[in-house]
């Protein structure tokens, strides 16, 4: 079943070639024809990537039809380095060798869950997250209305610093007059509620320009890394910053704009994929307006402060 507001599209907060062998990053790109990257959810590097990658062209198969998938091949990255991390990249295997109505087909569909495996199609040159940064410490009740109020905030601060609009000039590759009012309308804001104690919540709210900037993803980041120097102030409910914390970072669907335990995808109907998180996730929920990105999918039969959250209002 399609979840209200559709499926959340995971918002990737690093590369999809971070930690990829220099030899890989030379050679990939030069494969022919269309591309695409997949992984899976809770993904980590392995250096035997045999089960998965059968897996996978088992599922991509599936979904493509047998003459497509003739030529199908899926490339395992090998790791730059060891890195330290709980499930360190890299994650993205290298979808190539089929039509390119098979490669939109995948990307239009987005997500896939079967008993087998849970996983997620990526276009090969990497679209912008929308998510930008989170805001804390304001005083307003959660509330559809409030994330409006909050979101007008927002506008009325980057209004108010014109460096933020320069930098989009600047910095896009094609002139466009129209560049920086598109991205400032687009501003969305969500509130996301989490639970530092059984006893104790509290409300932070994601930040989104739904149509960003034409950046590299470097350029992005600088972007919003300047707007979380901001203090962004509300007559009635006080002043907010930019949550100072470590960043979010989900372990299931890599997505930055939320800890592991609050992903979204476990709790969809449908889903075969384990669950966010090693622990018990029963009273853990997302707040139901973050699941307005859109995608499609197909179902077949905490890193930091913050990681579990409680409903709102139950």
């Amino acid at each position: 079943a399609t979840p209200v507001g559709s499926f959340p599209t995971p918002q990737l907060g690093q590369s999809t070639w971070r930690n990829v062998s220099q030899i890989l990053k030379e050679k990939w790109p030069q494969k022919e024809g269309a591309k695409a990257w997949v992984k899976t959810y809770r993904a980590k590097h392995e250096s035997n990537a045999q089960g998965v990658v059968a897996k996978l062209k088992d599922a991509i198969t599936k979904i493509i039809g047998d003459s497509d998938a003739e030529s199908l091949v899926i490339s395992t990255p090998t790791a730059a380095v060891e890195l330290i991390e709980h499930f360190p990249p890299p994650w993205h295997y290298l979808i190539s060798g089929i039509p390119p109505e098979a490669i939109e087909r995948l990307l239009h569909l987005q997500v896939c869950s079967s008993a087998d495996i849970s996983c997620f199609f990526v276009p090969f040159e990497q679209p912008l997250p929308t998510y930008a940064f989170t805001l804390e410490n304001f005083s307003f009740p959660d509330s559809d209305s409030t994330n409006q109020e909050i979101a007008a905030i927002v506008k009325n601060t980057i209004r108010s610093n014109p460096d933020v609009m320069q930098f989009i000039h600047d910095n896009i590759p094609t002139p466009d007059a129209e560049a920086a009012l598109c991205t400032l309308n687009s501003i969305r804001v969500s509130s996301l509620i989490l639970a530092l104690s059984k006893s104790v919540k509290e409300t932070v709210w994601n930040v989104y320009f739904d149509s960003p900037p034409a950046f590299t993803l470097k350029q992005y980041f600088d972007w919003t890394n300047f707007m979380r120097t901001f203090f962004y102030i509300s007559e009635d409910y006080g002043y907010s910053t930019a949550r100072q914390d470590a960043q979010f970072e989900c372990l299931g669907c890599k997505s930055f704009n939320h800890p592991t335990g609050l992903c979204p995808f476990p709790r969809i109907p449908g889903w075969f994929g384990p669950s966010a998180s090693d622990k018990d996730n029963t009273d853990v929920t997302l707040d139901n307006r973050t699941m307005t990105s859109h995608g499609r999918g197909a179902f077949n039969g905490g890193m930091s402060r913050g990681g579990r959250g409680f409903p709102r209002g139950n």
